[in-house]
């Protein structure tokens, strides 16, 4: 009979500590697309056991980031606009976990989860594949290349004030003719110089 009382108590004990363990609640969400993956900032109540964060990558382009044993308000975590290369985001609240997913222009590689000092958040670095960035730099290179070319915006701006202020200044004036040839000088060097290092 005792112990029949004894497993009874123990069951209560281990229903009542089950039902009314301490859930971490998930306060906010920061996403921030980057150039080479996505970080995402996660700040929370309280921290977290590292065994209870679990993420992976889906063949159906979305990336999931599952949280055991965290609660978040789903309606106040989901961003208002999606920033670019985050196609779809979604934050399922399930029994015993919260799940965030992200659906990407590109698939996450690897991954790593670190905390702030000081602090109940925590860091996700989601990185794309070395072979999509390694696609970038050209991209990155021809359009740097594209910026530049030609004559810098405010120095050819200054050269055609210039050129076309002495030549109007010649035109005003009786013997303003060296002027005109000046201004005009100025105005045609320019454009020549301007076309030649678009060409280069």
């Amino acid at each position: 009979m005792k112990l029949i009382k004894h497993r009874t108590f123990a069951l209560v004990i281990i229903f009542v500590s089950t039902a009314f363990s301490k859930n971490i609640v998930l306060e906010s969400l920061e996403i921030e697309a980057k150039s080479n993956g996505i970080l995402l900032i996660l700040n929370m109540d309280s921290l977290p056991d590292k065994n209870n964060i679990s993420a992976w990558q889906a063949n159906s382009g979305w990336f999931y980031m599952t949280l055991y044993k965290v609660k978040g308000d789903t309606n106040k975590l989901k961003p208002r606009n999606l920033q670019k290369g985050i196609l779809d985001f979604q934050v399922i609240e399930g029994n015993e976990s919260f799940q965030i997913g992200l659906r990407l222009n590109m698939p996450i590689e690897n991954y790593e989860f670190s905390t702030i000092n000081n602090s109940n958040s925590i860091i996700a670095s989601l990185h794309y594949s070395t072979e999509y960035l390694s696609q970038l730099d050209p991209m990155n290179r021809e359009n740097k290349y594209i910026k530049i070319a030609g004559l810098p915006d405010g120095l050819k701006k200054w050269f055609y004030l210039t050129g076309a202020g002495v030549t109007l200044a010649g035109a005003l004036q009786e013997n303003g003719e060296r002027q005109k040839n000046i201004g005009a000088f100025i105005l045609l060097s320019t454009f020549l110089i301007d076309q030649i290092l678009k060409i280069i």
